[in-house]
């Protein structure tokens, strides 16, 4: 159980330092720091939730964070691109983080579903 934590906190630094290191290079969007926090809040609120629930419901429960990290990312998206600049590279970025820790959600929900 603890190692999600780990690895969630491992990606988030990973993403910040990959920021920082290629910030010359690459045209990180203004907005990308505050992404990585969002998602990254979001992974603790959705892992509390998965905790509070019962143990017959974790598979039902895997399926309701999925649901609920997609409709949490599509508002704040969407509240993004009406304050921000440069709207292409905000999505694009946006889509790139959002898969790589919905990865990570989806690596930590098989890990409950495979028979001990």
């Amino acid at each position: 159980m603890k190692s999600k934590w780990v690895a969630l906190i491992g990606i988030m630094v990973a993403l910040l330092s990959v920021e920082y290191l290629l910030a010359k290079s690459i045209d990180f969007h203004p907005a990308f720091k505050l992404m990585v926090f969002f998602f990254t809040a979001q992974g603790f609120v959705l892992f509390r939730i998965d905790h509070w629930a019962p143990k017959e419901w974790k598979l039902q429960m895997s399926m309701v964070k999925i649901v609920i990290r997609l409709l949490s990312s599509m508002v704040f998206i969407l509240v993004l691109i009406y304050s921000q600049n440069d709207q292409f590279n905000l999505v694009v970025q946006f889509i790139i983080l959002y898969l790589i820790y919905m990865i990570f959600e989806i690596v930590e929900a098989l890990t409950n579903l495979r028979r001990n």
